[in-house]
């Protein structure tokens, strides 16, 4: 999750080395490009610069802004400027600046050298090539949610860029002409949804129904994916699904039987745009921006699956379930998902250690949760003195009409109590770990690993600040910025690459970053992160090190963003793992990276 204070370095800044100048040296110059603003108040005086400015950049820009030109109606010269326009909360605002003040009026002037103009693209260039490699990333790992956003985000940056017409990914032998391959590519996507209806659950005397629908894509579970549906003439609010699981419910007048519903599959984004004010920009203009119709799919809720499959079973694991535990387990836990369902006090404390209780109690006042479907295809794998039962599928609904779809996780002491519950990782997730070699790790501890993993990301869910304040070593280095500096801590050989001239950079102690992190979890209803996608390495030597890289997506009632996350993990202590450092960067690294154990004294396999 990013922390409020991050440093950002100003392209001009460092691109320049100017003595001070007047603002009669520079409008006699020639050098630059600038733009005057004047009134009494310093900050209009400044931003009508910064717009007299823009009207300058268009101006000179037009000649090789060909953007859309046999596509569009009306003033070229109007559309060109506002093209320019969208570059203003971004590179143009960190615009050189100037001011005198005489008699009680401010001048000002913005402005920069007329060589660096092409500087004012070449960021917006690489973020269309950045959100390209995104979207094909999130496609191939059935991430749909995360790979239509990539694409269109990369679409609407085209538009507004100088090379629309001629700009190329090249990966490998492909080389994609963006300007047709990335509508293309949105259209296909939709055209490759599939929608099932699961289960129906029509109760007429509650005026209730709630239909349960697996969304695949090329006949695979999608594992994310936004959308709203339509009841009456309005829409719902947006369902976060997963996991390939989605859900349509309905009350009052309009619970009843229906053969279709119309779904919009979200593929905008607006609300996650802040964390990239090029695209936020972009998406706030008055340019033309594309809609794609095909985005409204419609689910057939005539057509529904029949079978009931069994409640539990087992799968392969390093012990097996004997029947009698087994059944004993079974019935109680039927007994609890109808209590859930029905929404009632479950009366059988039994079934649970009194840190089991805790956190099922947290999680059913986590969004009114709600059981997504009555007949659960569900796992039991047992590991050493542990169970886990995976996965149940429920729903969980906010006030600010936001409905988020989690697998719940059950964990079982070794007398069958449940004693945790999490939110699962996606089915992707989980297979990449399971499926590395064995010198990797054991099957023991891959699924510590991601029990870990969803431990932590349940954690931050459920605002379990005790849990956080137990993983974080004492002398953790906690770092929130672009990069990580070297710590202070007595025993510092993790640390020995870091050198003391690292950019800058901002460190926090573990009691600041849960400081910081409590106030968040008093001000929100809610916080969900989901992983975009997760690299998980191991140490080379002969120790349970490893370094988990993630794409994050955080969300919360008032907040969202994303963010690549650096978290090292010591597993030495399976039951006991301890995170030595924590890493959070806005954006990847110049060469595409994102910090991990490489950056530290370890070779890793």
């Amino acid at each position: 999750m990013k922390l409020p204070v991050i440093i950002f370095i100003s392209l001009w800044s460092i691109s320049l080395n100017l003595e001070a100048q007047s603002i009669t040296e520079i409008r006699k110059s020639g050098r630059y490009l600038y733009g005057l603003g004047k009134s009494e108040v310093y900050e209009k005086a400044d931003q009508a610069a910064l717009s007299d400015l823009i009207s300058q950049i268009s101006v000179n820009v037009e000649d090789s802004l060909t953007i859309l030109r046999t596509e569009i109606e009306g003033d070229y010269k109007e559309y060109a400027h506002s093209v320019v326009n969208t570059y203003s909360s971004g590179s143009l605002s960190n615009a050189l600046r100037l001011e005198e003040e005489r008699g009680g009026a401010y001048t000002v002037i913005r402005y920069l050298p007329k060589t660096d103009l092409n500087k004012i693209f070449e960021s917006r260039k690489q973020a269309i090539i950045n959100y390209t490699k995104e979207g094909l990333r999130a496609e191939w790992k059935l991430q749909i949610g995360d790979a239509l956003r990539n694409f269109y985000w990369a679409n609407i940056l085209l538009r507004s860029h100088p090379e629309y017409n001629s700009l190329k990914y090249v990966e490998g032998n492909d080389t994609l002409q963006l300007k047709v391959f990335l509508p293309n590519r949105i259209n296909e996507i939709f055209s490759n949804i599939e929608i099932e209806v699961q289960e129906q659950s029509y109760k007429p005397e509650e005026k209730y129904a709630r239909y349960t629908l697996n969304l695949k894509y090329k006949n695979k579970d999608i594992q994310n994916l936004d959308y709203t549906y339509k009841f009456k003439n309005s829409w719902s609010g947006t369902v976060d699904a997963a996991n390939g699981l989605a859900f349509l419910e309905f009350y009052g007048d309009d619970a009843k039987k229906d053969k279709e519903i119309k779904i919009r599959v979200e593929y905008m984004y607006r609300d996650k745009a802040f964390f990239d004010k090029d695209v936020q920009s972009v998406l706030s203009s008055d340019l033309d921006l594309p809609y794609f119709n095909r985005c409204e799919l419609t689910a057939h809720l005539d057509k529904v699956k029949t079978e009931n499959p069994p409640l539990l079973v087992d799968v392969e694991s390093k012990e097996k379930i004997s029947k009698i535990e087994k059944q004993s387990f079974k019935d109680k836990f039927q007994s609890l998902l109808t209590a859930i369902e029905k929404n009632e006090v479950f009366s059988d404390t039994s079934l649970f250690t009194a840190d089991g209780l805790k956190a099922y109690n947290q999680l059913i006042r986590y969004g009114n949760a709600k059981l997504l479907t009555d007949n659960n295809n569900l796992e039991i794998i047992k590991i050493n003195n542990e169970s886990m039962v995976r996965s149940v599928p429920m729903k969980f609904s906010f006030s600010k009409n936001r409905d988020f779809v989690e697998d719940v996780v059950f964990i079982l002491n070794n007398q069958g109590k449940i004693d945790d519950l999490n939110f699962s990782l996606s089915e992707t997730a989980i297979n990449d770990i399971l499926s590395k070699e064995d010198r990797f790790a054991s099957q023991e501890v891959k699924f510590f690993l991601i029990r870990f993993m969803e431990n932590y990301k349940t954690a931050y869910c459920l605002k379990r600040l005790d849990y956080l304040q137990k993983i974080f070593d004492e002398d953790a280095l906690i770092i929130v910025g672009k990069v990580v500096k070297k710590s202070n801590r007595p025993d510092d050989s993790y640390y020995s690459n870091f050198s003391n001239e690292e950019v800058t950079y901002q460190k926090l102690s573990k009691k600041q970053y849960l400081s910081n992190l409590k106030r968040v979890f008093d001000l929100n209803e809610f916080v969900n992160i989901h992983f975009e996608d997760n690299t998980i390495k191991k140490a080379k030597k002969d120790i349970n090190i490893y370094g988990i890289q993630i794409a994050q997506h955080y969300t919360s009632a008032s907040y969202a963003d994303k963010g690549y996350l650096f978290l090292m993990i010591d597993l030495r202590d399976t039951l006991n793992p301890l995170i030595h450092v924590r890493t959070w960067q806005p954006q990847k690294n110049k060469d595409g990276s994102i910090y991990g154990l490489e950056d530290f004294p370890f070779e890793t396999l």
